[in-house]
């Protein structure tokens, strides 16, 4: 019985942070999207988002990239949330897209 619950709260626990850290990655993403923003405070946005949520400990990585394809910008960030315990590892990682148009 005690098994069954601690594989149940394990896979709660690592289902709870793979969802905090896409929101956040989500919200970055869109932040990042937004006309007066740039991609800097994007992943700024994602960081604090993921501290907040997940505490302080937590040590994330965000990468973001930029795709033009005419008047359209497509901005990539992929966030991963790094094993604190094991250095170099990585634990989670998610990505999301959000788009921007150049001209109006």
């Amino acid at each position: 019985m005690l098994a069954i619950f601690s594989v149940t709260t394990s896979i709660t626990l690592a289902s709870f942070t793979r969802l905090v850290l896409l929101d956040a990655t989500i919200e970055g993403a869109r932040y990042a999207s937004l006309a007066d923003q740039n991609l800097q405070s994007g992943i700024s946005r994602t960081k604090d988002l993921v501290a907040r949520s997940l505490g302080q400990a937590s040590s994330v990585s965000v990468e973001a990239s930029i795709t033009r394809i005419g008047a359209i910008e497509s901005i990539r960030f992929v966030s991963t949330l790094d094993h604190v315990l094991v250095p170099g590892s990585r634990l989670i990682s998610v990505s999301s897209v959000s788009t921007r148009e150049l001209e109006y």
